[in-house]
């Protein structure tokens, strides 16, 4: 686990935080939902830096699809798809870029706080992936990748990226088509791993712009 969080030692959160209750008016326009935090993370689209709004907090159910137990506090788990979607329909993909045995620099991790990123899980059981131990594992720090413009639930598969020279080339690309030219080169997942299935639901809007409002 160690290697998969290295560089615990963090800097600030990017995002702006706020906590309920909030004016009414605002409470109105943005709907957000009881305690949650709201407020912002960039994220990548299509080859640009946009924002991510959060106003609701994250969804994780069980069981998972490998009806093992999950040992997480959040309920949360990397490794097995879940049974329960937070709505009907099709969700989108939210592509969670995770380095693992390395620190990038922290310009390139829109959430680099290990263990807090708003409306993220505090925990996630990583054990189907690295083994007993990581069962309550601190979230790590990662960023993350979008292909189209929606405003509601993303299911979260992640990606992870196990050496520098490839997370530099994410972060050069900041496409979904950049990520799987580089899957496609690695098909034995040296450096780059293929989707990691979870059980992990966020609600965000997708907005334009590089900076927080």
């Amino acid at each position: 686990l160690a290697a998969l969080i290295a560089g615990c030692s963090d800097a600030g959160t990017p995002t702006q935080l706020h906590r309920g209750p909030m004016a009414p008016a605002f409470q109105q326009t943005q709907n957000q939902v009881g305690d949650a935090e709201f407020g912002f993370t960039a994220g990548w689209l299509q080859g640009q830096t946009v924002q991510f709004f959060y106003h609701k907090p994250f969804f994780c159910r069980t069981p998972v699809a490998d009806r093992n137990a999950v040992g997480a506090t959040t309920a949360c788990e990397a490794g097995s798809d879940g049974t329960i979607d937070p709505r009907l329909g099709s969700i989108p993909i939210l592509f969670v870029m995770t380095p693992i045995g390395f620190r990038p620099a922290e310009s390139t991790l829109q959430c680099p706080m290990v263990g807090h990123c708003i409306n993220h899980p505090s925990t996630i059981d990583l054990s189907r992936v690295f083994g007993p131990g990581t069962e309550n594992a601190p979230l790590p720090a990662h960023s993350h990748i979008v292909d189209q413009v929606e405003g509601n639930w993303w299911e979260l598969h992640v990606i992870g990226v196990k050496d520098p020279a490839t997370w530099d080339q994410v972060v050069a690309g900041k496409s979904l088509p950049t990520v799987r030219a580089l899957q496609a080169a690695d098909p034995t997942g040296a450096k780059i791993t293929p989707e990691i299935l979870t059980n992990v639901y966020l609600f965000f809007d997708v907005r334009p712009g590089a900076t927080t409002p």
